[in-house]
């Protein structure tokens, strides 16, 4: 294979954004080489716009033999279905974030993919962005030492009502199956893991203020970590001037990221030893020099859905690490479910996530709270893939 041929399933918003990805960067090792959109008048007009195939369904698209690789961008409820399809016709697979709804189905898709040696890849493409590639870096490196907490406050995610009427499924829990801790926060929450690592348990407070929608926009927990660590993380859709702040103590200094500023604090001696060692008694006297200073950022800002499809076509060509695998991606997907169970249950949950539990609450939430906006599209998709896995 001398590049990888991409198919989109799927041209809404998000996938004319993923044509527009291929325009920019498509070259010598990936390009888009077809399409699918089983809304009809979206496909009349892609096919004027595009120059490449405009199949009507995902089984033309998958007999075509035009593509190696495909990125489904549909609404999060589908992905399952059509990543299993996928890869049981040999096609490897770049979802749109989240990997699905619930754990489960993004349990079968890592399997299915895995079963088929088919590669199974998610936009998350948030790792990819300067500041938090050094922030990685650095605690890898061990320039924080052991980390103590990770804090992090996301409220630039700010969407207006219209936002929320533009899609039939938006804010719903029969078709999105939820709010901002399955649209918005999963970039969020995923950074949260990746550099924080994951916790054990989870404590969350759940709300939606202002908004007309069935949904959750606001969202708080707190982490426990089984190393005595600890975490802390709001996310809000409903918040304006919205925040980016992160917060990352470990022993020997202090990570502090603030929109695209990204700071250090090295501590003179480590925290433990300091702690066991310092002979002053005296509270205000015994403070840890810090010094802070500004943390020089890689050239290359990233952060952009190409980088992400750029990865995935040279892993697919060369073996090179891709940005967000399946078994990686599904673990903001464990935090968001958790938080879900948390929240709606008002218990502490530990993880991984009970596949059955969330099941039973989304169903239990989308009999109590559900207005028929989605037109069951979570239920019609759950469906679909129960048939596909019954075979």
């Amino acid at each position: 294979m001398k590049k990888v041929r991409f198919g989109i399933i799927g041209l809404g918003v998000v996938g004319r954004r993923h044509v527009e990805a291929f325009r920019q960067g498509g070259g010598r090792e990936f390009c888009l080489a077809a399409a699918a959109e089983v809304h009809r008048p979206t496909a009349a007009r892609a096919r004027r716009t595009l120059d490449v195939p405009v199949f009507d369904g995902v089984d033309e698209l998958f007999a075509s033999g035009l593509c190696d690789a495909v990125l489904v961008a549909v609404p999060h409820c589908w992905h399952a279905a059509l990543t299993i399809r996928a890869a049981r016709a040999g096609l490897h697979v770049l979802s749109e974030k989240p990997l699905a709804v619930t754990v489960g189905p993004a349990r079968q898709m890592i399997a299915e993919c895995r079963k088929h040696k088919v590669a199974l890849g998610a936009m998350l493409q948030s790792r990819t962005a300067a500041i938090w590639r050094k922030a990685k870096q650095m605690i890898d490196a061990g320039r924080l030492g052991r980390v103590h907490r990770i804090s992090m406050v996301a409220t630039h995610w700010y969407r207006t009502q219209a936002y929320y009427d533009s899609g039939a499924w938006r804010g719903t829990w029969d078709g999105e199956g939820g709010g901002i801790l399955i649209n918005q926060a999963c970039h969020s929450l995923d950074i949260f893991q990746w550099l924080g690592g994951m916790p054990d348990r989870v404590m969350c407070s759940l709300t939606t203020r202002i908004h007309k929608i069935e949904v959750e926009n606001t969202a708080e927990a707190i982490f426990h970590y089984a190393d005595g660590r600890m975490g802390h993380c709001y996310f809000s859709t409903a918040h304006e001037p919205g925040l980016d702040r992160t917060e990352i103590f470990g022993d020997k200094g202090t990570l502090l990221a603030e929109g695209e500023t990204l700071r250090f604090a090295k501590l003179s001696a480590p925290l433990s030893r300091h702690i066991a060692t310092c002979p002053i008694a005296e509270a205000d006297l015994a403070a840890i020099d810090a010094t802070w200073r500004d943390v020089k950022l890689p050239s290359r800002p990233g952060g952009q859905h190409v980088d992400v499809i750029r990865d995935f076509a040279r892993h697919i060509l060369r073996g090179s690490p891709m940005v967000a695998p399946g078994e990686e991606a599904i673990n903001e997907l464990e935090l968001s479910n958790a938080m879900y169970v948390s929240g709606y249950r008002n218990k502490p949950v530990s993880l991984p996530v009970d596949a059955r539990e969330i099941e039973r609450l989304l169903s239990k939430l989308e009999r109590e709270r559900s207005t028929g906006k989605g037109k069951a599209q979570r239920r019609k998709a759950a469906a679909a893939l129960r048939k596909l896995t019954a075979k």
